[in-house]
């Protein structure tokens, strides 16, 4: 086990024993999971069932087949209505979602989709045979690109290979080699390891990791979905990026791709964010792996490895959800106490279901327009967010690659190059042509597309590691590409580091500077339409779909957190010839004048929804003297031209960089410009704008690993309670700042459930650490059927001062009306099935530990463990104690253990905060220190005290002529068992947690003060099985500190 991920995965244990050993702790982990009424199903189909739960409704579909493994997340709809990313079972077979939409309740249909897709019982209408000859001839004019005038071709190719041979280090550790976080399952660590041959000294180390893709081909399924059984083929995803592998070894670098093939297996049930942190930690785990390879033999490794791996320099691509995992890693990686130096990150076609911002690390996200796997391209949120988030130093370039689709990326995804669970992912319900393999002329062929992801792969490391600049204009907005690209149109949207940059307008808030005259018009907008928390903007686009609109999509995650700000310009024909034409003006900063020391200018525009065909704007300088200058924007690039396509996914609205040269202004003094001004044609029509700045000459900046505390959410437990309320829930940061940071908060919840929805943007002061984010609740008095409910709640686009850390939490509301058994409805007969008939509910089932009134959230959040007064603090085997402590919730039931050797104590509830407990020390208990534990259900607060354990017969210091009749042993004639003689097994009421209410309960060492099933008290013993681990877990959910993640 690699030294550095121990802390974690102590953790992990910690983690994992409390959850199998606590009822309440454990609830179904969906986006809110059950506390049902009486009558559990309330509708039903062949196959697909509707059940009533505390968030409103739990919709589950039956499958004929495991389910495709994909990295887009499943959905599932009735009747036309997304009711939202769905869970899926372990064998694949069942698709779950919580929704609180009654449609569900006369649905006729439930069916399986995916995110950004649409209704999948939609047919896509495909384009007759005329309009597809028209799309393809006007596709082959915007796609296929005159070189002389765009595309300049670099002298020298990325993907020619270097001076070294190049060997292999593959090694394979098995199956279940490494705990997978957070899942509480084994993973392989298995790698493909291309080193230089003759390279001399440590080499810098570039990593690669595959995205979700089926594991295990063919055969018989595991039942458990992981290992592969002998039967099958364990799909070698982590072999098809060997191109980009042996090229960069060639010219001296470490390679090492890494599997995940059983996160892959496992996310779509055990993980509540689709895996990432999982992938970024494998991503780490190896990393520590190869450093003690470099260190010295490790078992499995080639012990060639020593001294031959610089983990000081290390880069990152991974493709699909392992782009999400790449991005989560570099953010884990600050969080260590050692940190590897992730200097480039590569997200290739990737997921990014949180919103996550990275900052002082160059990065490159390569976007596949044909992609038909993750076809709303929400990586380009990883670009947008973090480019003003930080005013780093560093680059950042989002790389859109026309005729490119998913897969072809992968020789081991791609059907004519490997056997197994290949396909072409465009062919996931899409019916336009324009991308359509064959047909389209502007579609890459896989060979085109593989050796354009070899190219960009490597020339990027080559470039952010090896400091080769002959590269930079493969990713400085220059558009120049490689004669490996071939034919490819690849347009590049840069963000320059911020020592380059002279930022005159992001247009990402409102400014009552910017002018607008003539037949124009403008708003400040964000998001795509009809998000479940309204935005307090005008949305940038209405009525595209989530899979058209890049910069717009929304997150799995953070569903209503504004996307991409900007500015929407729309403007009509002047009503006569003398009348002015639409024109924005957008003042610069005073004191700020003098561009002469920038080469460009530069701005993101697209022609917005209403579009079609290509649109134009002037762009205009104007100098403080009143003289101008302007250009025609569409002579320097094709941003202005909608993109391909008629139907969903295509054409998509997506901001493309235009960058001018200045001294393409003629006639003005470029030391005094005043205004930018965009004048729109004279024809109706719109357009969206971002991003306006002056470039000086491009660089990759500086990297460095950051060192700006984390954000994160604890776990918070509340009790159900009988009408509408409020529960707060601490977002925490690690450490205080003397910079402002901000973020946003997420309660994934449902209008109607027992947690309602919440968006909330934080601002943490300088010195702030916590704050407490109000979310609505609403209990009932009625009985449910299940013991607890769980709505997920993130963090997600941190800027200025911090980044993302433990980014999910849980808001767990207890059932405090008692539990009962569901009544399953009858069913009726259908195609010779005889039915069955109703089951009666409403038998009592046991409830989960009371959690009691919560203190002030950030108190209990950041609250360090307590002490436990034990009286008398040494005793004999027998012998009562009393131990009494404080610091717990009103009316939370508290458990006990004694510790060396767990033993369970039982529990109680405490009325006032306090708790008093009198046992007995147990008759096989070691003689020497022991440790009480007390752990309350509710805040998780913990306490400790202890207790010497002493051996009456030991020999003491007592001079040899003591008395030798003076009895010894008349304290263990106290009856010891005399507690036990209260009653602790009076009748509970249904709705009871079976403790007993009050602040004392006592009891003999075999029965120990138990006072009826307590959850909490098992999962205090499960925690005392790892030692001192049970601080640290506890720690670990309620405060965050720089080493959590290590």
């Amino acid at each position: 086990m690699p030294k550095s991920v121990r802390h974690w995965k102590h953790i992990a244990l910690a983690t994992a024993l409390c959850f199998a050993a606590t009822p309440f702790l454990a609830g179904a982990p969906a986006y809110a999971a059950s506390s049902s009424d009486d009558s559990a199903t309330v509708a039903q189909g062949d196959d697909w069932i509707v059940s009533r739960v505390a968030a409103g409704y739990q919709v589950s579909k039956t499958l004929a087949e495991p389910i495709e493994f994909r990295d887009a997340a499943p959905t599932l709809w009735a009747d036309g209505v997304d009711l939202g990313i769905a869970n899926q079972s372990l064998d694949g077979l069942t698709i779950t979602v919580t929704t609180d939409d009654p449609v569900v309740l006369t649905a006729g249909d439930v069916a399986l989709g995916w995110e950004g897709e649409g209704d999948p019982t939609v047919e896509t209408p495909v384009p007759d045979a005329g309009a597809g000859a028209l799309g393809a001839q006007r596709l082959s004019k915007a796609l296929v690109v005159d070189e002389s005038s765009i595309a300049s071709i670099l002298a020298d190719d990325p993907a020619t290979h270097g001076q070294y041979s190049v060997e292999r280090d593959d090694y394979d550790l098995g199956d279940e080699a490494e705990d997978i976080r957070g899942f509480g399952r084994k993973g392989e660590m298995r790698a493909a390891l291309f080193m230089p041959v003759g390279a001399a000294g440590e080499r810098p180390v570039v990593l690669f990791l595959h995205g979700r893709h089926t594991s295990c081909s063919g055969g018989t399924r595991n039942p458990d979905s992981w290992p592969c059984n002998p039967d099958q083929v364990d799909v070698a995803s982590y072999l098809g990026y060997n191109d980009a592998a042996e090229a960069l070894a060639s010219r001296g670098y470490a390679v090492v791709s890494i599997s995940a093939n059983a996160i892959n297996a496992l996310d779509g049930t055990l993980s509540d964010d689709n895996g990432a942190v999982a992938r970024a930690q494998l991503i780490l785990d190896h990393l520590e792996l190869l450093r003690e390879a470099n260190e010295g033999p490790v078992d499995g490794l080639s012990p060639s490895l020593k001294g031959r791996l610089d983990l000081d320099h290390v880069g990152v691509m991974g493709h699909s959800r392992g782009g999400d995992g790449a991005v989560r890693a570099a953010l884990l990686n600050a969080e260590l106490e050692k940190p590897f130096g992730i200097e480039a990150v590569l997200p290739l076609a990737p997921t990014d279901f949180g919103r996550m911002t990275l900052p002082d690390v160059p990065t490159a996200t390569i976007l596949p327009y044909c992609d038909g796997d993750v076809s709303n391209q929400q990586g380009q949120h990883f670009f947008d967010d973090s480019q003003h988030a930080f005013d780093d130093n560093v680059l950042r370039s989002s790389v859109l690659v026309m005729g490119a689709n998913h897969n072809f990326f992968n020789t081991s995804w791609t059907p004519s190059k490997y056997a197994f669970s290949a396909s072409d992912d465009w062919n996931n319900n899409n019916g336009d042509p324009d991308c359509k393999y064959g047909v389209s002329p502007t579609r890459l062929t896989d060979d085109e597309q593989y050796d354009v992801g070899t190219a960009y792969v490597t020339a990027f490391f080559r470039l952010t590691m090896g400091d080769e600049q002959q590269f930079l204009p493969m990713f400085d907005g220059s558009d120049a590409k490689p004669v490996s690209a071939g034919r490819a149109d690849v347009r590049v949207s840069a963000s320059l580091p911020a020592s380059t940059r002279y930022d005159v307008n992001n247009f990402d808030k409102p400014d009552t500077d910017v002018r607008v005259l003539g037949a124009g018009t403008y708003q400040y907008c964000a998001s795509l339409s009809a998000r479940p928390v309204p935005g307090e903007q005008p949305y940038c686009v209405n009525s595209l779909t989530t899979s058209q609109v890049p910069d717009f999509t929304p997150a799995n995650f953070a569903q209503s957190v504004p996307a991409t700000p900007s500015l929407h310009f729309t403007y009509t024909a002047p009503a006569n010839a003398n009348a002015l034409a639409g024109e924005i003006r957008v003042p610069l900063d005073a004191g700020k004048f003098d561009v002469t020391s920038y080469e460009d200018l530069s701005f993101r525009v697209s022609p917005d929804e209403t579009a079609t065909g290509t649109t134009d704007l002037t762009v205009t300088l104007a100098d403080g003297s009143g003289a101008t200058a302007s250009v025609h924007a569409s002579e320097y690039g094709d941003a202005l031209t909608v993109l391909p396509g008629t139907v969903s996914p295509l054409r998509k609205v997506l901001l493309q960089q235009l960058t001018i040269p200045t001294g393409d202004f003629a006639g003005v003094n470029l030391s005094d410009i005043r205004e930018v001004r965009f004048t729109a044609p004279r024809a109706a029509g719109g357009v969206l704008l971002g991003d306006l700045a002056f470039l000086a000459t491009p660089s990759v900046g500086d990297a460095k690993v950051s060192t700006r505390p984390v954000l994160s959410i604890p776990d918070v437990n509340i009790e159900e309670g009988d009408g509408p309320a409020t529960a707060y829930v601490p977002v925490l940061l690690s450490r205080s700042q003397d910079v402002p940071t901000t973020a946003w908060f997420s309660a994934v919840g449902t209008a109607n459930g027992k947690v309602d929805l919440a968006l909330k943007k934080l601002t943490f002061e300088p010195g702030q650490t916590c704050i407490a984010v109000p979310v609505p609740t609403k209990g009932d008095n009625e009985q449910g059927t299940t013991q607890s409910a769980k709505f997920k709640m993130t963090v997600s686009n941190t800027q200025e001062g911090s980044t993302i850390g433990d980014s999910f939490g849980y808001l767990t509301v207890r059932e405090d009306d008692g539990v009962v058994t569901p009544t399953i409805p009858s069913v009726p007969p259908r195609g010779g099935n005889p039915g069955t008939p109703e089951i009666p509910g409403g038998d009592p089932l046991p409830s989960a530990p009371a959690v009691g009134v919560q203190g002030d959230a950030c108190a209990e959040a950041t609250a360090e463990p307590g002490t436990l007064t034990v009286s008398p603090a040494s005793a004999e085997r027998g012998d009562s104690v009393t131990i009494t402590g404080s610091g717990f919730r009103s009316g939370e039931s508290v458990s006990f253990a004694f510790h060396s050797d767990p033993v369970d104590l039982g529990s109680l509830v405490s009325t006032d905060g306090t708790v008093s407990l009198t046992t007995t020390v147990p008759d096989d208990a070691e003689f020497g220190a022991h440790e009480f534990q007390a752990l309350g259900a509710g805040s998780a607060f913990t306490a400790t005290g202890a207790l010497e354990v002493v051996d009456p017969n030991a020999p003491t210091d007592e001079p040899t002529d003591t008395p030798t009749d003076v009895p010894t042993d008349t304290p263990t004639d106290v009856p010891t068992d005399t507690p036990s003689d209260t009653p602790t097994d009076a009748p509970l009421d249904p709705g009871s947690d079976g403790t007993t209410p009050g602040s004392t309960t006592s009891g003999t060492a075999a029965g120990l003060a138990s006072t009826g099933f307590e959850g909490a008290g098992w999962a205090l013993l499960a925690l005392l099985l790892i030692g001192g681990g049970a601080t640290v877990f506890f720690a670990r959910r309620k405060r965050v500190s720089q080493d959590d993640a290590s």
